[in-house]
């Protein structure tokens, strides 16, 4: 239901940056926004610095910014010579995160299966260490250890769900950005069947699709900027639809 301006109405279930609340304004959209996580970047040190160097594995896998942004916490605790190894990612963001510390990623992919396949064919890969948080799901670890690959998961930061109940009755889209979100939205809350849910990736997609039959739209790149654009896109299309009437 547009809101008094007008103008379309979405739920993002995390609080947006200042520039993409801007891009959504001039858009002609209105935004309501809650944190449905919170994440902290505990870790321990010594495990982490143990297995970030880890000799008797031949890959590193983080497959989000949080991992690698616990990292860069690590790295500014104390001098860690991080040894070469290959190193593998999900997103455009934790990919250049990671080349901003000096490490260079091998191969990049927008899921966590998409990466686990790629890791698959490499040869001589036959252990690798996967740095995530305490929620990250199972099936990149059950994929390569189906494979023969033996997994190591390191966690290096927590995330919490923080639920609240939300009316809803004026929402014409939300945006998910993790499959974590998704659980702690529809743990208390529920959804006109019509409402298109924007998500960021396959997996995303995926937990929405477990917990509703809504439309899903995922973005073109598994990355913030992609589902603005996506959400902004979509409703400038509806606009000229409706112009049409």
């Amino acid at each position: 239901m547009p809101d008094k301006n007008g103008r379309p109405v979405v739920l993002s279930t995390r609080v947006l940056e200042d520039e993409f609340l801007q891009k959504l304004d001039d858009a002609g959209i209105s935004v309501k926004q809650h944190d449905f996580i919170q994440v902290s970047h505990e870790f321990d040190k010594t495990t982490f610095r143990e297995y970030l160097n880890n000799p008797d594995s031949q890959a590193r896998i983080f497959t989000s910014k949080n991992a690698v942004f616990s990292l860069e916490k690590l790295l500014a605790s104390e001098t860690i010579e991080i040894q070469q190894k290959k190193n593998f990612t999900v997103g455009i963001r934790a990919t250049e995160m990671l080349q901003e510390l000096g490490v260079e990623t091998n191969a990049r992919a927008g899921n966590a299966i998409s990466l686990a396949q790629i890791i698959a064919r490499n040869k001589g890969i036959q252990s690798v260490d996967f740095f995530c948080g305490n929620k990250a799901l199972d099936d990149l670890p059950e994929y390569l250890e189906s494979k023969g690959i033996r997994v190591h998961k390191e966690i290096v930061y927590k995330t919490e769900l923080v639920s609240q109940r939300l009316n809803t009755a004026d929402v014409d889209a939300m945006i998910f950005l993790s499959p974590t979100a998704v659980y702690s939205f529809f743990k208390g809350n529920n959804l006109n069947p019509k409402i298109p849910c924007f998500c960021i990736g396959a997996t995303t997609s995926e937990a929405i699709h477990f917990r509703c039959n809504n439309p899903r739209i995922p973005s073109n790149e598994p990355n913030l900027e992609s589902v603005i654009d996506k959400v902004i896109e979509h409703f400038g299309i509806q606009k000229f639809e409706d112009s049409k009437i």
